[in-house]
């Protein structure tokens, strides 16, 4: 997917709701990560301003006190998280990761309409860690499993809007979530 073919192509909102969905696909697998190492609170919290991030994409208000919340719990978890497997860089990276959507989310709106190509770009970093193969949908690395989803959720967005992009997330969080459990099985 070329940055020249995406750039300018979305309004601030869309390109924000491709943020916040690329960070609750991700999310499905730092959970686990997270619950492991005993911060699935922290977790929870950041994934609660994404969600509400999402929400506010399909015009609902943007809860304050829970973004308030969230950013301070992403701070939380990106200092407080250890782990000793092979996946702490993909789940240092991916924290990371979830506090650049939470600053996309808390944005103007005037100055993100292009901020999903960088989220994108980090996403797929982030996925070039994971210290595993993976049998997702006949993908066996996940960044190309994690391109497939990015152009699925904008084929989403295109087509159904934000409504849709949130209803066909769900299997993709599932997705990430078996992938990191399978890993902690090992």
């Amino acid at each position: 997917m070329s940055e020249s073919s995406l750039s300018g192509a979305f309004d601030s909102l869309s390109s924000k709701a491709l943020c916040c969905a690329t960070a609750l696909r991700l999310g499905g697998g730092l959970y686990i990560l997270a619950d492991a190492a005993e911060k699935g609170d922290l977790y929870y919290q950041v994934d609660a301003g994404v969600r509400a991030g999402l929400r506010a994409c399909e015009g609902r208000r943007l809860n304050a006190d829970v973004m308030r919340i969230a950013i301070k719990a992403s701070r939380r978890l990106e200092s407080e998280y250890t782990d000793q497997s092979q996946a702490i860089q993909f789940a240092q990276s991916g924290f990371r990761l979830l506090a650049d959507v939470l600053e996309v989310i808390a944005a103007d709106e005037a100055e993100v309409s292009d901020a999903h190509i960088e989220i994108f770009t980090k996403a797929l970093s982030t996925t070039e860690s994971w210290p595993a193969s993976v049998d997702l949908s006949g993908f066996s690395h996940l960044p190309d499993f994690e391109r497939f989803c990015q152009q699925e959720s904008i084929d989403s967005l295109r087509t159904g809007g934000v409504a849709e992009v949130r209803d066909s997330l769900g299997r993709r969080e599932l997705d990430y979530r078996g992938i990191a459990r399978r890993f902690r099985q090992r």
